[in-house]
């Protein structure tokens, strides 16, 4: 399996998982500390499923977390689920610049060419 299609399956799978997460949610009635604590209990499952499958790193610290994975790494400072989907777009990108010389590169970044 080429890395273009292992990233593409990862993040298919990806926001599959994340859609699954549970909800926090005001509106509710429920403990919004509680719904937070069941949110980042998950994200660290999902975290912990990610290097088993796919080998991501993940890294917790209180100003921010961090995914590396196809060697792709975003970071973010609303938790996992932030990093999770700061990574889908970084791969996202990733995936459109595949096969592009560095001058086509280049041109998509400036916005045309020199």
């Amino acid at each position: 399996m080429s890395d273009k299609i292992s990233i593409r399956d990862t993040i298919a799978d990806l926001r599959q998982r994340l859609v699954s997460l549970p909800k926090i949610d005001t509106r509710n009635g429920g403990d919004i500390m509680d719904q937070h604590r069941a949110h980042r209990a998950a994200a660290e499952q999902l975290g912990r499923y990610l290097s088993e499958t796919y080998g991501a790193r993940i890294s917790l610290r209180p100003e921010n977390n961090r995914i590396t994975m196809h060697r792709i790494t975003s970071t973010s400072t609303a938790g996992l689920h932030g990093a999770f989907t700061n990574w889908i777009a970084a791969a996202e990108r990733r995936g459109a610049s595949v096969g592009l010389t560095d001058r086509q590169l280049r041109d998509q970044i400036t916005g045309g060419s020199a």
